[in-house]
């Protein structure tokens, strides 16, 4: 089967509390078990970088939901591809806490990606958390 994998990095409504953050969390593994969906969200406080993969059409449905959520705009696709395996097949979504600093971020997210994740995804995704850290380059 094909899956059809998006990341996105987008930036979160200034007023976005803890409480709001867990309740995308908790809607999100909810719904994305009945629609076939797995991924990751990553947030640093102010950004967002999702990657979600699954059926095409229901992929496509999350990402048109996603849109018109308006805790968070600015939504820009980063990668779109179709893929043969799930990199996060054993999670429904699972939500990754990360500081703002590049550095401190790459700790973070390291220390909860899958162990047989891939290291051309790995590096992938670190490098995508350079697009909503702070300190890159400095």
């Amino acid at each position: 089967m094909h899956y059809l994998s998006i990341t996105y990095t987008s930036l979160a409504a200034l007023d976005l509390t803890a409480e709001q953050v867990h309740d995308i969390h908790q809607s999100a593994e909810a719904l994305n078990g009945v629609d076939g969906i797995s991924g990751i969200l990553i947030f640093n406080g102010t950004h967002f970088l999702q990657i979600i993969e699954g059926p095409p059409d229901a992929v496509r449905e999350l990402l048109e939901r996603i849109r018109r959520d308006p805790r968070h705009s600015g939504i820009e696709i980063r990668d779109e591809r179709m893929v043969d395996e799930r990199l996060f097949g054993g999670w429904l979504m699972r939500l990754v806490r990360v500081r703002s600093r590049y550095t401190l971020a790459q700790e973070d997210v390291i220390a909860q990606l899958p162990e047989e994740l891939s290291p051309a995804i790995r590096d992938r995704i670190l490098s995508m958390i350079g697009q909503i850290s702070e300190d890159v380059g400095s």
